[in-house]
This record gives C-alpha cells, structure tokens and sequence, in this order.
C-alpha cells in the first residue's frame, strides 16, 4: 500500500496536536493519580471533535503531533493502538489514511509541522482544513491561509478556540445538506 496517497474519499481535513488539545496540564492536574502523565483525553476536546464528525460531510483526521514521529505508518498495529486510544475516549471521527502527516518519518533540518501539512496537501484535492495545535510553526504564512487554531498548552481546548474553528467549519458542507 502507497501510504502516500490517500485512500478516502476526503473533503475536509482536521489536523491534530495532542498536548494542548487532548491533554493539557489542567487535565493533569485534576488526574487523582499523580503518575497518570498525560495519558487521559480532554472529554471536552473529544466531544468538540465529535461535533465536527458528526456534522460535516466527508471530514477526516490527521495527527501532526510529536506523538505521531518515528511510528511507522505502515504497521498496522501502530495505527490500531493510535485509533484506539481515541477510540477508547470516545472519539467517534474517522482518521484518513495515512493517519498521520510525514508517515515515512524522513525530516529534513528547518522543517515543521506547518511544512509538513504544505507537503501533505500539494497535489491533493482537499477542500479545506483546520489545525488545532497549542504551538504555532508560523502556519498562517508558511500555508498561506489562517487555518490554525492555536490551543493554550495549560488548559487545552477552549470555548474561544472552539467558536474560533466553528467560524471556518461553519462554511463546510454539512451531513444534512443545510
């Protein structure tokens, strides 16, 4: 399998973090074991998700996140640990395939995730995406678009950044045609 080529039939794409996002030191700290290091998704952040699943058409999702590198995308055990890991938090998205932006792992000095999105959608018929991440890689000028919804690394996913995302979603086609 070309994990290079899409194998989905995607309109719309949704690029994830995991710190900041899903995991945030306020999630953290409310943990009641202290050795439970981010290893618990934000139910907020999963919902929200959810949401955007269950009222776009043709919507999928990336990881862009640190989590994602040196794993290989062409192992399918990786990949099913990857889904259900969100699985189990009750995520009900679909993940594209490949799952992950950079899948053969190859970096180059000077290249960040921002350009790793550019990469992954030169050639590719996407109608539109969105980013949610806590850091900024300079994606609004390195993609050319403001599509980055910048998360707050202490406390995740906001109300702000979720009425911030539903203003370019807004625009996407819906399950229901409306």
């Amino acid at each position: 399998m070309d994990y290079n080529k899409d194998i989905l039939p995607v309109k719309y794409l949704v690029f994830l973090d995991i710190d900041g996002v899903f995991t945030s030191a306020r999630v953290q700290y409310a943990s009641a074991n202290p050795r439970d290091l981010w290893n618990k998704f934000d139910p907020t952040a999963i919902e929200f998700m959810n949401k955007i699943h269950d009222r776009v058409d043709g919507v999928y999702f990336m990881l862009i996140s640190t989590w994602k590198d040196h794993l290989i995308t062409s192992d399918v055990m990786l990949e099913h640990w990857i889904i259900s890991s969100f699985r189990n938090a009750g995520f009900r998205g679909e993940f594209n395939r490949p799952w992950k932006t950079n899948p053969d792992n190859h970096y180059e000095r000077g290249k960040t995730r921002a350009h790793e999105i550019k990469d992954y959608l030169d050639g590719r018929q996407i109608k539109d995406y969105i980013i949610f991440d806590d850091t900024d890689y300079e994606f609004d000028r390195i993609l050319g678009v403001r599509r980055h919804i910048k998360t707050d690394s202490e406390n995740g996913l906001l109300m702000k950044h979720m009425k911030n995302a539903m203003s370019i979603i807004g625009t996407w086609d819906t399950r229901d045609g409306t």
